[in-house]
C-alpha cells in the first residue's frame, strides 16, 4: 500500500514539474486565460446550518385533577377553542355528595355562630357553654344521621363516609367474578373433551390430557370459590341491612335527644361567655373553608381551556393506546386528558453543537427552509439559547447540544407542528465590507496570505491582511483597493509575473458550498 502511495506522489510531482516547465517555456507574449474578479464592497455573511423541528410556542397537556369516570369530551383534535371553553367533564358522585354535605355543615355552623352571638347577649355566662355544647352535639348528631342515611342508601357502611364501595357495586363485582370463572370452567371442559377424543384417536399424548384434566380441576375449584365468595358477600350485605336500619333509627333518636338537650340549655341560659362566640365563629370559618375545598373539588370535574388555541390530541386509554378516551372510561388524578397549543404562530427548535453555540446570540437573524416548504423560505430571529447542554440524539455525535429557539416572522398555510426543517442561523452579517472570492486567496511558503492582482496583463503578488472568512468569501482588511482585478482561481501554474488574460467566465473548479 505504501509503495503504491509513493508511486502516486512521485507521479503527481512529475506532472506539476512538467506543467510548470511548459508554462515557463511559453513565449513571453502568450497569456494564460484566467478567471478574474474585481475587489468590491459587498454583504458578508456567515451562516450556521442546523436542522430543527417546527413547534407551537406554547403547548399544554391538561390532566384530570380528580379521579372518576369520563362524563363527556366536548372537542376533537384540530378544533379551535377559546379561553375558558369546556373541553371535558368527569363524573364523581361522591365528590358531589361530599360538597352538598359540606355546604350543609357550613350553613349549620354559620347558623350556630349567629345563634351563639345572639345568645351571648341574653344568656347567663354560666349556661353559655352548655348551649354551645348542646348545639355542637346536635350538629354532630345530625351529621351522624346524614351519614347513616347515606350508608343505608348505599347498602353498606363506608367507614369514613365517602369513597366506599356500595352494595350494588360489591354484588356486581361478585357476579362478574362468578361469570368469569364459569367461562373459564366451560373453556377448560371444552378443551378437555376435545383432547380426550384426540387421545382416543392417539392424536395427543397422555401427558397433554393429564394437563387438561388438571386445568379443569383448577377451573372447577376457582368457579366453586367464586360462588362461595359471592354467597358470602350477599350474606354479608344481607346481614348489614338490619344493622344499617338500626343505626339510622339510633341516630334519629340521638338527634331527638340532642334537640331536647339544646332546648333545655337555651331555657336555662342567661349569662355571657364570649369565648363560646369565638369558638362558634372559628367553627363556622373552618366549615366554610371545608365547603370551599369541597366546591373546588367539584369544580375540578370540569376541564376548560386555559387559553385560546387548537386541540392537538385527545389522550388514549391507559390499557389501549390505539383508542382515545371515551365517556365512561375510568381516569385517575394526574392522567392526561387533552393537549392544546396556543395559536401564536410557530417557532423552530434546533439543537446547536456545543462548539458552535459561542457564535449564537439572541436577536440574530435566521432563514428557515426545507423540502416540506418547497421553494419557500421563512425569516426568523433567535429568541432563546438554552442554558443546558444535552446529549445528542445521534449516537455517532459525541458533542453535546443546546436547544435554540427561533421565532418565525411569517408562516405558510401548510406549516404544521412537528415538521422537520433546515435552519441557517446568520452568525455574522456585515452589509458593506471589501470582499473577494475565497479562491482568490493564496498563501506563500510562510503561510502569509496574498492575492495575484492583474496589472498591465501580468499577475502581480499583493500581500493582504484578512478579516473573517467563510466557505465562499474572504474579507480584505488591507493590501488591495476596491476595483482591483485579481485572479479568482487556484491554478498553481499562475504565479507572480506571468502574463494573464482575464475573463469573467466561471472556472472549472467546484463551486464552494455554504
Amino acid at each position: 500500500m505504501n509503495r503504491r502511495r509513493n508511486v502516486i506522489i512521485i507521479f503527481i510531482a512529475l506532472v506539476v514539474i512538467v506543467g510548470l516547465g511548459a508554462i515557463a517555456a511559453r513565449p513571453r507574449g502568450t497569456a494564460i486565460t484566467v478567471r478574474a474578479v474585481k475587489v468590491a464592497y459587498a454583504r458578508y455573511q456567515t451562516k450556521l446550518p442546523e436542522t430543527g423541528i417546527v413547534q407551537r410556542p406554547q403547548t399544554q397537556t391538561l390532566a384530570a385533577l380528580v379521579s372518576g369516570n369520563v362524563a363527556s369530551i366536548s372537542v376533537h383534535p384540530g378544533e379551535h377553542v377559546r379561553a375558558g371553553q369546556l373541553l371535558a367533564t368527569i363524573s364523581n358522585p361522591q365528590l358531589v355528595d361530599a360538597a352538598a354535605s359540606a355546604r350543609a355543615a357550613a350553613a349549620a355552623a354559620q347558623g350556630r355562630a349567629r345563634t351563639t352571638q345572639s345568645a351571648n347577649a341574653t344568656l347567663p355566662a354560666q349556661n353559655r357553654s352548655s348551649v354551645v355544647q348542646a348545639e355542637a352535639a346536635l350538629q354532630n348528631a345530625r351529621f351522624n344521621l346524614n351519614q347513616a342515611i347515606t350508608d343505608q342508601r348505599a347498602g353498606t357502611q363506608s367507614g369514613l363516609g365517602y369513597g366506599g364501595t356500595s352494595a350494588s357495586q360489591q354484588r356486581a363485582a361478585a357476579d362478574t367474578a362468578v361469570a368469569q370463572r364459569e367461562t373459564d370452567l366451560r373453556e377448560a371442559q371444552r378443551i378437555t373433551s376435545a383432547d380426550r377424543d384426540l387421545y382416543a384417536q392417539k392424536a395427543v399424548a397422555k401427558n397433554t390430557l393429564d394437563a387438561d384434566l388438571a386445568k379443569l380441576q383448577l377451573a372447577q375449584a376457582a368457579y366453586d370459590q367464586a360462588k362461595r365468595d359471592r354467597n358470602e358477600i350477599y350474606a354479608q350485605i344481607a346481614r348489614q341491612t338490619p344493622v344499617l336500619s338500626d343505626r339510622v333509627r339510633a341516630d334519629r333518636d340521638a338527634v331527638t335527644q340532642a334537640e331536647a338537650a339544646l332546648a333545655a340549655a337555651r331555657a336555662n341560659a342567661a349569662a355571657d361567655k364570649s369565648g363560646d362566640v369565638q369558638a362558634a365563629l372559628a367553627d363556622a370559618q373552618k366549615a366554610a373553608e371545608d365547603a370551599g375545598y369541597a366546591a373546588d373539588q367539584v369544580g375540578r370535574l370540569r376541564i376548560t381551556a386555559p387559553f385560546a388555541g387548537t386541540v392537538q390530541t385527545i389522550a388514549a386509554q391507559t390499557a389501549d393506546s390505539l383508542r382515545q378516551l371515551q365517556p365512561g372510561d375510568a381516569v385517575t388524578a394526574g392522567q392526561a386528558i387533552v393537549t392544546i397549543s396556543a395559536e401564536r404562530g410557530f417557532v423552530v427548535r434546533a439543537k446547536v453543537d456545543e462548539q458552535d453555540v459561542a457564535n449564537v446570540r439572541v436577536g440574530q437573524k435566521a432563514i428557515v427552509s426545507g423540502e416540506d416548504l418547497g421553494t419557500a423560505t421563512l425569516p426568523g430571529t433567535v429568541q432563546l439559547v438554552g442554558a443546558v447542554a444535552q446529549k445528542s440524539d445521534d449516537p455517532s455525535n459525541t458533542a453535546r447540544q443546546i436547544v435554540t429557539t427561533i421565532g418565525l416572522a411569517k408562516t405558510v398555510p401548510y406549516l404544521r407542528d412537528g415538521m422537520s426543517v433546515d435552519v441557517d442561523i446568520i452568525t455574522q452579517d456585515r452589509p458593506h465590507v471589501l470582499t473577494v472570492p475565497i479562491d482568490a486567496i493564496r498563501r506563500d511558503a510562510a503561510n502569509k496570505p496574498y492575492v495575484l492582482a492583474i496589472v498591465n496583463g501580468r499577475a502581480a503578488k499583493r500581500p493582504v491582511r484578512l478579516g473573517t472568512t467563510n466557505d465562499t468569501q474572504a474579507v480584505i482588511v488591507s493590501g488591495v483597493d476596491p476595483g482591483t482585478s485579481v485572479v479568482a482561481e487556484r491554478n498553481v501554474g499562475i504565479v507572480d509575473g506571468i502574463s494573464v488574460s482575464p475573463t469573467s467566465a466561471p472556472s472549472a473548479s467546484p463551486s464552494p458550498t455554504k
